[in-house]
């Protein structure tokens, strides 16, 4: 049966799944879209938007598969993950509640500040050894995907191409050529 989803523009006020109220836009990327949210009990929170709406229909089971080890890579307990804290379903799009981080991405960091780069390579490296040791690779590790926490902590976050290291992601065609690429371009090594 084929995933109906319907079109879902949230402005800020507007109200999730009848559970958390928009703050602001956060981000946007190619499937998904990162709000700040108030829960009932006030704390703020970071809600990514699985736009579904915008997928061809014949690939959004996998899209949505994908999105599900995204939320159970962000339940890995280390200080420097982002935490993935629930998850749930609006107008037929699923959603990702995490941890919010104020100080914004790496990339943003270090226009505004002087950074001590040492602790910046150690929390990332903290981060992918967490990954590791749970049988994870992230795949698209790049500045704005290393959040600044609350606590002023470095937090690797966008599970989504993470994949396990003992499970292949890549399909060939018929060629032998990679039918889709994950990660950055720019990024990627």
């Amino acid at each position: 049966m084929p995933v109906v989803a319907q079109r879902c523009n949230f402005a800020i006020g507007d109200i999730i799944d009848n559970r958390f109220q928009v703050s602001k836009v956060l981000g946007e990327g190619s499937f998904g879209k990162v709000y700040a949210v108030k829960d009932y009990s006030g704390n703020l929170q970071a809600l990514k938007l699985l736009k579904l709406w915008e997928v061809p229909s014949d690939i959004r089971e996998s899209l949505m598969t994908r999105f599900d080890m995204e939320f159970e890579t962000g339940r890995i307990n280390s200080d420097y993950l982002v935490h993935s804290i629930s998850h749930g379903v609006v107008e037929g799009n699923p959603y990702i509640v995490m941890e919010y981080c104020p100080g914004g991405d790496l990339l943003s960091a270090a226009s505004q500040s002087h950074l001590d780069l040492a602790e910046v390579a150690t929390h990332v490296l903290c981060g992918l050894k967490a990954l590791h040791n749970c049988g994870k690779v992230h795949r698209d590790l790049k500045p704005e995907n290393v959040l600044v926490k609350k606590n002023g902590e470095f937090a690797l976050t966008d599970f989504g191409i993470s994949g396990d290291r003992n499970k292949r992601m890549t399909e060939r065609n018929i060629l032998g050529k990679p039918k889709q690429i994950f990660g950055t371009y720019v990024y990627a090594s």
